[in-house]
């Protein structure tokens, strides 16, 4: 077998301008526009808006015994490490 090298290169030039892609993600705007207008017009007595008045109830809601529970865990492993 031979190894052959090519030893004259070819220079590419620069491109003159840089474009500015971004990606908009998988949903592209219509389809968010249109989620966030069926948002808008759900109503309270909806299933959706029942479960999202619920959710909204317990994300607001701070569980400290939980919180307190994670502290500990969290401050015994650290104490444990040193």
């Amino acid at each position: 077998m031979e190894l052959v090298l090519n030893t004259t290169l070819e220079s590419v030039p620069e491109p003159i301008a840089v474009s500015n892609f971004t990606a908009n993600g998988l949903l592209n705007s219509r389809y968010k526009s249109i989620v966030k207008e069926n948002y808008r017009k759900s109503t309270k007595k909806s299933i959706f808006g029942i479960r999202q008045r619920i959710k909204s109830s317990q994300f607001r809601m701070v569980n400290h015994t939980g919180a307190i529970l994670k502290l500990t865990v969290f401050a015994m492993v650290l104490i444990a490490m040193f």
